[in-house]
């Protein structure tokens, strides 16, 4: 996301509140004004610059020369050549494709290798099939392609392959935590990981990791061991090594605090996200009513019977009512609690609508960057699609059907800046 966009979202924020516009209903006001196009229709750019695969949640996926992925076979993006063949595996089930150099309006991207396969829009997200290889090519042409393209239409004047490996369970539905996982790494390892001398149990399949600690607790010290001592190892910026027997102290904010432990041999990496919360007692007690108070930050662990209480059992939030039952299955003010009790993060579908929630669980409303793409959330929270409209700039924005801004394209006849603006 450029910083124009930024400054634009962040405008939007500030000055008014969105409201959901359908594009019948804005469009006698769109065909009054005209934008100005290139009188250029023909792309001077016929080979990418750079080529990126990001998993959902916008975490790079490594590019190799070889299906064995090994690090000296790996290619940084902007290293990448026409005509060639590439490899790459992730346990995300959705990625998208980023490319510098030609506009995207003069690049496709096919899923498979059939004749009658057809071209998406370099924007697209990409559905990948779990325990299996999805063939994906990326074509570059000297004019902007039709919307019905097709894999067998040879016009092109460079193409990219990129056989992608998708290591999720195929039987696994979406789940964000899956987007940035030990599959994206290379075979280096932390050998031990500990906080105040308390161990956490790691596991070579993982890279994030939760642990709690008492709403008074304001540093904690952090000792994260390599299998090598020859690795290079950062603790939340500081590097740290046997001298320092890898140790790290590390200051908490109230709430969530996600702390970073890299670490590097050679070309080889692999980032671990270590989440501490930070939480303490809730201030209500007695009460004989069924609404919630404070948050999921504010609670203490499951030591006898609580009620109308946010309380932690096994390491997840669960709210207990005025009888001390779990609540399941609803809404609590503005949190999600699961069939299982347990609080809900990230994107919910609940009653045929999506809401986003955050890591600290609260439903978030406006504009709302998740995975590296900006959407639009209603005063309800409710994912919005299609046309809106900034009632205080009187600027026109587009949701694609994922709920996803778009930018840096046409939408029918419309045309799209980089801030996701309609070039009127």
């Amino acid at each position: 996301m450029n910083k124009n966009l930024k400054k634009i979202v962040a405008i939007a924020l500030a000055i008014g509140t969105i409201s959901a516009v359908a594009p019948a209903t804005n469009i006698n006001f769109l065909t009054t004004k005209a934008y100005a196009s290139s009188d250029d229709d023909t792309n001077d750019e016929t080979e990418l610059d750079s080529l990126q695969l990001l998993t959902e949640s916008g975490s790079k996926i490594k590019l190799y020369t070889d299906s064995s992925y090994d690090s000296d076979d790996k290619v940084d993006a902007d290293d990448v050549e026409a005509g060639e063949k590439y490899f790459a595996k992730t346990s995300s089930d959705t990625i998208s494709i980023d490319i510098d150099g030609p506009s995207s309006k003069y690049v496709r991207v096919f899923k498979g290798t059939s004749d009658s396969t057809k071209g998406k829009k370099i924007s697209s997200d990409i559905s990948l099939d779990g325990d299996s290889t999805t063939t994906l090519t990326v074509r570059v042409y000297d004019e902007e392609p039709d919307d019905d393209i097709r894999y067998e239409d040879d016009d092109y004047s460079s193409e990219y392959t990129i056989k992608v490996k998708c290591t999720a369970d195929s039987s696994d539905s979406d789940d964000e935590d899956s987007d940035d996982s030990s599959d994206d790494y290379d075979d280096i390892y932390l050998d031990r990981l500990s906080v105040d001398g308390q161990t956490i149990s790691l596991s070579k399949s993982k890279v994030e990791y939760t642990y709690n600690v008492s709403s008074d607790t304001d540093e904690v010290t952090i000792k994260a061991t390599p299998e090598e001592d020859d690795y290079d190892v950062t603790i939340d910026g500081d590097s740290v090594d046997e001298d320092d027997k890898y140790k790290s102290d590390v200051d908490l904010d109230k709430g969530e605090n996600k702390i970073k432990i890299e670490l590097e041999d050679g070309d080889d990496e692999r980032v671990y996200t270590l989440i501490i919360n930070r939480g303490g007692t809730s201030s209500t007690t007695g009460s004989t009513s069924n609404t919630a108070s404070g948050s999921p930050s504010d609670a203490t662990d499951v030591v006898a019977t609580v009620t109308n209480k946010w309380v932690q059992v096994g390491g997840n939030w669960q709210y207990k009512d005025a009888t001390g039952n779990t609540v399941k299955n609803t809404w609590v003010q503005n949190y999600f609690v699961q069939a299982d009790g347990n609080m809900a993060t990230g994107w919910l579908n609940y009653s045929g609508k999506w809401y986003y929630l955050g890591s600290d669980g609260a439903r978030k409303t406006g504009w709302q960057q998740a995975g590296g793409k900006w959407y639009y959330l209603d005063s309800e929270g409710a994912m919005q699609t299609g046309w809106v409209r900034d009632l205080g700039s009187g600027k026109y924005y587009y949701l694609n059907s994922d709920g996803s801004m778009a930018y840096n394209t046409m939408i029918g006849k419309y045309k799209l800046g980089s801030d996701g603006a309609w070039i009127n």
